[in-house]
């Protein structure tokens, strides 16, 4: 297959989606598929097109700032993304996080009828569409035009039922979440830190509750007193966080070690004696997927689509978004270290299935799918 994916976001900067079109891009290639990336040109030196792991990345300025050269660089997009389709001649387009990118790829399958593969992956669906009518009517001509919609998990899904409405009966919907890589996790060196910790990870923003883990910790803190709380990752809520670190007198027992490489975050959880996701709201979780992957039980909020990967008693906990549960389930996993360590080394099996070449295997199956429907209805 010939296969053109358009991501909001790409190397080399650095996130969730970067990180999901790599790896889904070099599993392709691997089994043989023809690859080839349109993404946004960030600003600094970076090459418009270059080859990155042997694709070819194709890049674009299509962001809304400024707004005052915005109509010139949507038009430059439009017809850069239409040359470097006709050049390749995709079997099919896959668009990974619906924002401005799905925006362009709208309005040319308006004029090239490219079968069309879109997949939503949380914000696009429960975040901005709360802020942006512009998104909002694109999502719902995106699903309906498309011949396959998926979702990161269950929960996004149902999210994104009013968008649905006027989707194909013949379109694919379903869901092919995010993965993990077993090759960084072949070597379990782990994190050096002066005490035993628990370990949560992730943007400093309200909606990953890292408020509500601190708050938690503060109730067992003296039954554990050789226990520490480290969080990894930066962002707008971390004066905040330093200050309620402060009111609740957890300066030593708490750190917020900032944001961490790749590798420092793997040795992180190696080290740790089990893994924290506090959020309110979650699409999926790839660091829950990572923490399995190195054989750390994981308590979880029942904050959305981690509860696809978090059993219960098997490979870690779910409970409330709530301090007094999440302190509850810190009580319950520190006073039964045994029980915790089995949980881990379940959760090392559980997490086998998203892998990235299986979550590439299941994106395969999808287009496959597509292009058998599409020679059909042809």
């Amino acid at each position: 297959m010939r296969i053109a994916i358009v991501a909001s976001d790409y190397l080399p900067t650095i996130g969730g989606v970067q990180t999901a079109v790599r790896n889904i891009a070099r599993n392709l290639t691997r089994q043989g598929h023809s690859v080839v990336i349109l993404s946004s040109l960030p600003l600094g030196n970076v090459p418009p097109r270059e080859q990155v792991d042997g694709v070819w990345v194709n890049r674009f300025p299509w962001g809304r700032r400024p707004l005052w050269s915005l109509p010139l660089r949507a038009a430059w997009t439009l017809v850069g993304m239409a040359r470097a389709l006709r050049a390749f001649q995709p079997d099919l387009v896959y668009v990974h996080f619906l924002s401005i990118n799905a925006l362009y790829v709208l309005l040319l399958h308006y004029v090239l009828r490219f079968r069309l593969v879109v997949s939503a992956r949380g914000n696009d669906i429960q975040g901005i569409p709360q802020r942006s009518r512009l998104q909002r009517w694109m999502l719902t001509r995106l699903f309906a035009r498309a011949d396959a919609a998926l979702f990161c998990s269950l929960y996004v899904q149902r999210d994104a039922a009013r968008f649905l409405k006027h989707v194909s009966p013949r379109a694919f919907v379903g869901v092919v979440g995010d993965g993990f890589d077993p090759d960084e996790f072949r070597d379990p060196r782990s994190y050096r830190h002066s005490a035993p910790y628990i370990l949560a990870m992730g943007r400093l923003v309200h909606k990953k509750g890292f408020d509500l883990l601190i708050r938690a910790f503060a109730q067992i803190a003296v039954e554990f007193p050789q226990i520490h709380l480290l969080i990894v990752g930066d962002g707008e809520e971390r004066a905040a966080l330093e200050r309620l670190i402060d009111e609740l007198n957890l300066r030593g027992r708490v750190v917020l070690l900032g944001w961490a490489d790749h590798a420092t975050s793997i040795a992180l959880f190696w080290g740790c004696e089990f893994f924290v996701l506090s959020s309110r709201l979650e699409p999926f979780g790839i660091v829950v997927a990572e923490a399995m992957a190195a054989h750390k039980a994981v308590l979880a909020t029942k904050s959305g689509g981690v509860i696809d990967l978090v059993q219960p008693g098997v490979n870690g906990l779910l409970v409330d978004i709530d301090v007094n549960a999440l302190a509850c389930g810190l009580r319950e996993m520190l006073a039964h270290p045994d029980a915790t360590r089995a949980l881990g080394e379940r959760a090392h099996q559980t997490i086998q299935a998203h892998t990235w070449a299986a979550v590439t295997e299941q994106f395969v199956q999808v287009f496959r799918q597509v292009l058998a429907s599409s020679r059909v209805s042809d």
